[in-house]
């Protein structure tokens, strides 16, 4: 269906530029905000004094810049909105409390076992209002929740991501209304994403895809996702679910069979953590956690080390086919495993791939480390209501059959704020 819009859309979509403009430039003079956004003087001018009425922005110290009195630099307020993000994963929580600029305000994390629906649900409520009451802040001044859990999730009747698909990771989880009974108990708008695309989000928003429009962010949680960016907002696919790349198919590989014999040989299998442990346990070594792997790595233990040899292995001709199906500028790498490990497995595929590639291709993407460290999958999904509120997506221009939507400085002036 085509769609239209009309001059309330555009001011909306006008707002977001420019705000988007003083976080990723600022400190900035309204002058360059013009220049940058393509909007008339007068119209930074009104819309930075609505943001700075709303407190989402603040007035820095005058600077020279070229001929004239100093001019005002804009930036934004750290205090002008908070959110929650909470990375759920069948052995572990992690929660995190962020502020407008990206900054971890509180933190708490919590190793699990397989929770069932109704452990982990009372956990997201009870770790929330802590994590809002050790920073002492009003609910009001909380944007929303961000949940993270691992894809496929199941997009429910109006493009709502309500549902869990994944019964093979959660069991007993299908078709919970996991945002839906959050939202109803803390009485805050949740957001819920597989987490894969959640840290891509993050990255884009927070981390070292600011100025990157289309990456691949390849994610280590318990197994392996991925999510996707393209011109600089995430493409979540028809389904939502774009970007499994756990899912490829490999050939057989011999040891990993007997662990999922009713299930064909997926790239997944080869980046299960759990997996990995028992294989380890087997040797003598005991680890339940990525970050005791770190001392594993650097002691060249010789189960991990092939561990991470057939990962790459089998990881290189699937990236190459990212590449050459989406022409990505960066490939990202984070998630759960350490940047010691995430080093080494980047080392391995840019031995691997130039070999692998069609000879007198011009341009290749770079292999990067994401920056937001093992908190990636909190940190992306705390960007969540940040980023539905904020950012300047495509769809802020379009027109809805319910009305223009509780988003930006509307909200703002919903929430009784300003």
């Amino acid at each position: 269906m085509l769609i239209g819009t009309n001059l309330k859309y555009a001011r909306e979509h006008n707002f977001r530029i420019v705000l988007e403009s003083v976080r990723l430039f600022g400190p900035i003079s309204r002058a360059e905000l013009a220049r940058r956004t393509g909007l008339t003087a007068q119209t930074v001018s009104n819309i930075s004094r609505g943001l700075l009425e709303d407190g989402l922005i603040l007035e820095g110290e005058r600077k020279q810049s070229g001929r004239g009195a100093p001019s005002t630099h804009l930036m934004l307020n750290a205090a002008g909105a908070y959110s929650v993000g909470l990375d759920l994963d069948k052995d572990h929580l992690t929660a995190v409390l962020v502020d407008f600029v990206g900054e971890v305000r509180q933190r708490m994390h919590y190793e699990l076992n397989f929770p069932s629906p109704d452990e982990a649900l009372d956990l997201l409520e009870s770790t929330t209002r802590q994590l809002i009451e050790r920073e002492g802040l009003s609910r009001r001044q909380v944007w929303g929740v961000g949940v993270g859990i691992p894809g496929p999730l199941d997009i429910s009747e109006g493009s709502v991501v309500t549902n869990v698909a994944n019964p093979t990771a959660f069991p007993g989880w299908k078709n919970v209304a996991v945002a839906d009974i959050l939202a109803e108990r803390l009485q805050l708008p949740v957001v819920l994403e597989n987490n894969a695309t959640a840290s891509a989000i993050g990255e884009r928003w927070y981390g070292a895809g600011q100025h990157v429009d289309t990456f691949f962010y390849v994610f280590f949680g318990a197994g392996l996702g991925g999510g996707l960016v393209v011109n600089g907002h995430p493409h979540e696919g028809f389904f939502g679910n774009a970007g499994e790349l756990g899912y490829c198919l490999i050939p057989a590989v011999y040891g990993f069979e007997e662990d999922n014999a009713s299930e064909p040989p997926h790239l997944g299998l080869l980046f299960n953590l759990p997996m990995l442990y028992r294989r380890l346990e087997q040797t003598g070594v005991n680890v339940s956690r990525p970050s005791e792997l770190e001392a594993l790595f650097r002691a060249d233990h010789p189960a991990l080390l092939n561990w991470l040899d057939t990962g790459a292995r089998h990881l290189a001709p699937v990236l190459l086919t990212i590449e050459y199906l989406i022409d990505p500028e960066v490939i990202f790498f984070g998630g759960r495993l350490p940047d010691a490990l995430l080093e080494g497995l980047l080392v391995r595929l840019a031995d691997r791939i130039p070999s692998l590639r069609v000879k007198d291709t011009p341009n290749h993407p770079r292999l990067r480390i994401a920056r937001a460290g093992v908190d990636a999958a909190a940190m992306g999904v705390a960007t969540l209501p940040i980023y539905a509120a904020f950012a300047p997506a495509p769809s802020v221009l379009l027109k809805t059959a319910q009305g223009e939507p509780a988003s930006g400085r509307l909200a703002l002036r919903q929430r009784g704020t300003a």
